[in-house]
């Protein structure tokens, strides 16, 4: 008799646990569910606002847009830089990106129209630098400039 007392509060014992631990699982599936509901509505409201974003927002019209590299040699940081801020500015150029060398430096260029049209914008921002004396050549796609 004593065992099988023994043995029914021990499955009692264990029955409340179980039940604490069923518990603490649901609880966890609730927060999941919820989560899971608020990043579903969050993806929806992104989704929407795209959408309305797309009737109001600068299309980039890639079709249009060149890449020319203008190599320069015999140019330090300072001027190169100042060429780059410059050019930044300028009618016809929607970005720049230089990069330093001391051996060879450059700026690649994203721009409307072809390689001689960028060539007079950028004599017109910097004239000393892209004067046809250090012009060292010219394909499409690219300039070279040579200082001295």
């Amino acid at each position: 008799m004593k065992k099988i007392m023994i043995i029914c509060v021990g499955l009692m014992l264990l029955g409340s646990s179980i039940t604490k631990a069923q518990a603490i699982l649901d609880k966890v599936d609730r927060a999941t569910d919820k989560a899971d509901r608020a990043g579903r509505t969050a993806d929806r409201t992104k989704s929407t606002g795209d959408k309305l974003l797309g009737f109001f927002g600068k299309k980039k019209d890639s079709a249009l847009t060149e890449k020319t590299t203008v190599k320069l040699s015999g140019i330090d940081f300072s001027t190169l830089k100042s060429i780059n801020d410059k050019l930044r500015g300028a009618k016809g150029i929607e970005s720049t990106k230089m990069k330093y060398s001391s051996s060879g430096s450059s700026i690649v260029l994203e721009h409307a129209g072809s390689t001689s049209d960028i060539l007079k914008t950028l004599q017109k921002a910097a004239p000393d630098v892209f004067a046809e004396k250090n012009i060292d050549g010219m394909d499409d796609g690219e300039i070279s400039i040579k200082l001295k």
